[in-house]
């Protein structure tokens, strides 16, 4: 009986077939597998991350709401992100911050984030996207909210090491201030109050004349684990293309 794998020295006898690769195309392959690799167990770990965030997201939400003036220090300085609560005060309607970059449905615009005194405190408001209007260096008109609220939503914590191309200058803010990402420590000095640790996201509310789709927009786990599927497919594909291209029938 023959063996159906053999060395020559030409390269490998598979099966009849000669298996002959040379190095740069060799060393080539190896790199480019390497990479797609790792981008599909990359997608698989940011999978694994968005479900543990949706079951987050679905655990708080269904926590009572609570009233931040009751929270103690200790539960402020956790991670608030997600919880629902709720506050009473009133607007800083001339102290608006305007989050860039925003699209909503390809439309360009911006999320509002309105300063709110609260028992001594300011919160930042996110009232949800406003569009950006004709003109870009025309501020849009944002519209004002008098008298004492009580306002309703879920806390978020924002990243403050969020990737931008350029940070903001805090020390010349004109307002509605624009702002590239939302860092709530260099935000702290632009009020003569506290500023609490957490954005609060109002609630959705289809009279409002902002868009408040907090959630629907993320992207869910099981997206990234067609992107795994894609990038394990494409290194499926190089090692068969690998093989083809090296490999012909002996003689």
């Amino acid at each position: 009986m023959t063996k159906s794998i053999a060395h020559s020295r030409k390269g490998i006898v598979i099966a009849g077939f000669l298996f002959t690769p040379t190095l740069i195309p060799t060393i080539a392959t190896l790199l480019v597998l390497t990479l797609l690799m790792n981008l599909g167990f990359w997608q698989l770990r940011r999978a694994e991350l968005k479900s543990q965030m949706v079951e987050r997201l679905e655990s708080r939400s269904q926590q009572p709401s609570r009233n931040i003036n009751a929270l103690t220090a200790t539960e402020l300085a956790a991670d608030m992100t997600d919880f629902p609560v709720h506050m009473t005060g009133h607007y800083l309607n001339d102290r608006s911050l305007l989050l860039d970059n925003r699209p909503y449905r390809g439309q360009p615009g911006y999320e509002v984030l309105t300063a709110f005194l609260t028992e001594g405190r300011i919160v930042l408001i996110n009232r949800g996207w406003i569009a950006q209007g004709p003109d870009r260096r025309i501020a849009p008109t944002i519209p004002k909210e008098t008298g004492e609220l009580t306002l309703h939503g879920n806390a978020h914590t924002p990243n403050p090491d969020f990737f931008v191309l350029k940070e903001d200058d805090y020390s010349h803010a004109r307002w509605p201030f624009l702002i590239q990402k939302i860092d709530l420590e260099k935000s702290a000095q632009l009020f003569d109050y506290p500023l609490m640790p957490f954005v609060l996201r109002l609630s959705p509310d289809e009279s409002s004349q902002f868009v408040r789709e907090w959630h629907s927009q993320r992207m869910g786990p099981e997206k990234h684990y067609g992107y795994a599927v894609q990038w394990f497919s494409l290194a499926a594909a190089l090692l068969v293309i690998y093989f083809v291209v090296n490999t012909k029938r002996k003689q």
